[in-house]
């Protein structure tokens, strides 16, 4: 039961967190995108997406280089090493969602059904 708890429901708490923790940043970039689509048309909206994508693996690769630099020069080591790349770890994850979470509403603008 120990092992469940540790390899099972620890990482589903912790995605669950995580996603919790995107929505709002998520909702307004989906927000963005509608008044986009208003403004210009789906293209526009696809276009928006593509830039939000870009941006979030941009940051995320330069502030997981500057953890994995500050850990080869030895600048940090030990479990504070192990924390920061803990850090870097979640913001990819957080980033992954946001992307996940604004892919499923960019879905959502294109393929409204007609009424």
């Amino acid at each position: 039961m120990n092992e469940v708890l540790k390899f099972i429901v620890s990482p589903a708490v912790t995605l669950f967190i995580v996603f919790l923790a995107a929505s709002p940043f998520a909702f307004a970039v989906y927000c963005l995108m509608v008044f986009v689509k208003w403004l210009v048309g789906p293209l526009g909206a696809i276009v928006l997406y593509c830039a939000e994508v870009v941006a979030l693996v941009l940051w995320t690769a330069w502030y997981e280089a500057k953890v994995t630099e500050a850990i080869n020069s030895d600048a940090i080591e030990g479990p504070v090493a192990f924390g920061a790349a803990m850090e870097a770890g979640l913001l990819m994850l957080f980033a992954a969602a946001m992307v996940i979470l604004n892919a499923f509403g960019l879905w959502r603008i294109i393929y409204r059904p007609r009424k």
